[in-house]
């Protein structure tokens, strides 16, 4: 996909995640019921909090930038890892269905 393509579909999901929020408050205006955001971000003191379809989860900074660092190492393997994965793949194939 091209980066103008990404940025209209994030502009769109974004979009809609503010109509979703915007009716939910509308909702919980006319039932007086108190029904947290469908998704919000908050950051307090070195902690983030997401709440996502009424449920909250926390973060500290100190976590999430170790596990940033260990997903990007994993990333860093990941087409070798492929790569490997198809070539055993093919040896299979080949061993089963191309032999003579």
């Amino acid at each position: 996909m091209r980066l103008h393509q990404l940025l209209i579909l994030a502009g769109l999901i974004f979009l809609v995640i503010i109509g979703l929020n915007t009716s939910n408050q509308g909702i919980n205006s006319l039932t007086r019921d108190e029904r947290q955001a469908v998704l919000d971000l908050d950051y307090n003191q070195g902690e983030i909090r997401v709440d996502a379809l009424g449920n909250s989860y926390d973060y500290s900074l100190d976590r999430l930038g170790s596990n940033v660092y260990r997903i990007g190492n994993k990333a860093r393997e990941l087409p070798t890892d492929i790569t490997n994965y198809l070539k055993r793949i093919w040896i299979i194939f080949d061993a089963v269905f191309l032999y003579e």
